[in-house]
């Protein structure tokens, strides 16, 4: 029995490489979702966050100036024609998901506003009272959002990583006055935080770019962000500031909208083999096993 024992210990030597176990563990989740939006003096905003493996979110916030009270309150009174108020939307949405060795998802962010529309509004300072009164926000409006994706996370060894997928951002319209603003970018990281060394990082703004990179990370502690971000200001304002009579022609000068997003981003983790043992290490533990063989079998011969 101990010969076979010993027979099959030597065999073992002889084929034995090595399995690994690489683990990722989670050790923080920050993904979000977040959307806000002004026009004049109406503010909205929403967001969400995630509380398990996959989130699955959209959120959106929308806001509009109302000014006929503020017409009315100045006595402005038969001032004519029809008008509204400038007009802010924002919008995120994100699905992702973290798996044992994988974190992927895709998100979006986007943002428009306009700043309304005049028809021969007419406000002095006999009609708005001692003065003329403060600023009139009528037409300014601001919205803003962001989705993103952002996991720290560990692994007890060193790993091969594939990161696929895609980012965007640009304007779908972009028109309006010399003081407005607009901005968009989608960005992604992926970084040892123990050494604060970058694996990979990419940024666009106005452009798109496809993923497709491979490498090794080392065992230790990493951050794996995606982030759109989308943003328009219109600070277009009617103003009477102890003022003289003015008058606020019919206009309609649209306003802008941006969105920004990544799609079908994928970090993949996988095991690295370890080196299988030297030809020569294995050799000289095989021939071991064997000495014991032969001596176990010559005492039992003896």
């Amino acid at each position: 029995m101990i010969r076979q024992i010993l027979l099959g210990g030597a065999t073992a030597v002889l084929f034995t490489g090595s399995a690994s176990a690489l683990t990722m563990n989670v050790t923080g989740d920050s993904r979000s979702v977040y959307a806000e939006a002004a026009a004049g003096f109406d503010f909205d905003s929403n967001s969400d966050s995630a509380a398990g493996n996959v989130f699955d979110s959209n959120v959106s916030a929308s806001a509009q100036a109302n000014i006929a009270p503020l017409i009315q309150n100045l006595g402005a009174g038969g001032g004519g024609g029809g008008f509204f108020g400038a007009v802010a939307n924002a919008g995120a949405s994100q699905f992702s998901e973290i798996g044992s060795l994988s974190i992927s998802g895709s998100g979006f962010a986007e943002a428009s506003g306009n700043h309304g529309e005049f028809n021969d509004v007419l406000v002095s300072d006999a009609d708005s009272g001692a003065g003329g009164g403060g600023g009139l926000n009528f037409d300014s409006f601001q919205a803003s959002s962001n989705s993103i994706l952002d996991v720290m996370f560990s692994i007890d060894e060193d790993a091969a990583f594939d990161l696929s997928g895609f980012l965007f951002a640009g304007d779908q319209i972009s028109k309006g006055p010399i003081g407005n603003d607009i901005s968009n970018s989608a960005s992604i990281i992926l970084v040892n935080t123990d050494t604060n060394e970058s694996a990979f990082k990419t940024e666009v703004s106005n452009d798109s770019t496809e993923l497709n990179e491979s490498g090794v990370l080392a065992a230790g502690n990493y951050q794996f962000m995606l982030r759109a971000d989308a943003e328009v200001n219109g600070l277009g304002r009617v103003e009477c500031l102890g003022c003289s009579t003015f008058t606020v022609a019919p206009i309609n000068i649209g306003g802008y909208v941006t969105s920004a997003g990544y799609k079908g981003v994928s970090l993949d983790l996988t095991a690295i083999d370890q080196p299988i043992p030297e030809p020569v290490t294995t050799t000289l533990a095989a021939m071991g096993l064997g000495a014991l063989v032969l001596r176990t079998s010559r005492r039992r011969h003896s």
